[in-house]
């Protein structure tokens, strides 16, 4: 008797290549968005944090931070966290670069 078994499986996308991409996806819109860009370089966070919160899914939570463009952003929690950001230079009547990071974890 020969008894063969053949498993396949299909690899779902890591939990993190899926939060980096909408992290992503989030700041590239904050960066083509007249408005949301003139909050980043004038360091307005409440329509930042607005913007963000709709687009985040329920279980997570998420920071965002604005920093000079030569400094590190860090979070400063003890959880994973996972972080991307993305350099937002100007208006069109104000040059003042700015460094737009996003963080986001697990609430678990």
């Amino acid at each position: 008797v020969l008894l063969v078994l053949y498993s396949r499986t299909v690899e779902k996308p890591q939990k993190s290549e899926e939060v980096y991409k909408l992290e992503k996806t989030i700041l590239d819109e904050i960066a083509f968005d007249n408005t949301l860009r003139e909050n980043v370089i004038i360091e307005n966070y409440s329509g930042l944090n607005s913007f963000v919160s709709e687009r985040v899914p329920s279980g997570m939570n998420f920071t965002l931070k604005i920093c000079p463009i030569e400094d590190v952003c860090s979070l400063g929690i003890s959880k994973e966290v996972y972080a991307t950001e993305r350099t937002v230079s100007s208006t069109l009547q104000v040059y003042n670069p700015k460094k737009l990071v996003i963080f986001m974890w697990s609430e678990r």
